[in-house]
């Protein structure tokens, strides 16, 4: 097997559990545990994979927020992590529902000190995220369509 075959199947595998997630919440995992240990040895492994996928779309967006954005930074921020939060609402549930598990503590962590070092924002500080706000010049921003705020980040920022 070639390493793009194994990164193709990787894909499938944390898009599909992610999915299964939002259906049927942690029981989905438990469900396709052997999966889960097949590809990825332990749920350790796994869940750095999904965090590392997610984190990796809040650096592309925020990289686009600080080049554009003007105003107030902690508003930005916010808005870059609820676009992300919105194409990703499956990544998000399941990090939210591990929040707490050691394997995530180090991406987190770096993940913490990387938005506060180039924004000046915690992200953690972030309560909860507004719906999506036009922001002139960002080719990205448009009225969300949901209307409801998105679950506080605050517990898988920690």
């Amino acid at each position: 097997m070639t390493e793009w075959e194994r990164a193709r199947r990787r894909y499938r595998l944390v898009h599909d559990l992610a999915a299964a997630f939002e259906k049927k919440g942690p029981r989905a995992l438990a469900e396709r545990q052997h999966e889960v240990v097949a590809e990825y040895g332990d749920l350790d492994h796994f869940l750095r994979d999904v965090q590392r996928r997610y984190l990796t779309a809040a650096y592309t967006q925020l990289d686009e927020v600080i080049e554009v954005a003007s105003g107030d930074p902690k508003t930005a921020v916010a808005d870059a992590l609820a676009a992300v939060a919105e194409v990703y609402p499956a990544f998000q549930r399941l990090l939210e529902e591990y929040a707490d598990h050691p394997a995530l503590a180090e991406g987190t962590a770096r993940f913490r000190h990387a938005v506060l070092s180039a924004t000046g924002v915690d992200p953690a500080d972030l309560t909860s995220y507004r719906p999506y706000q036009e922001v002139k010049g960002i080719s990205h921003a448009r009225k969300s369509a949901f209307c409801a705020a998105l679950r506080p980040v605050r517990a898988w920022l920690h």
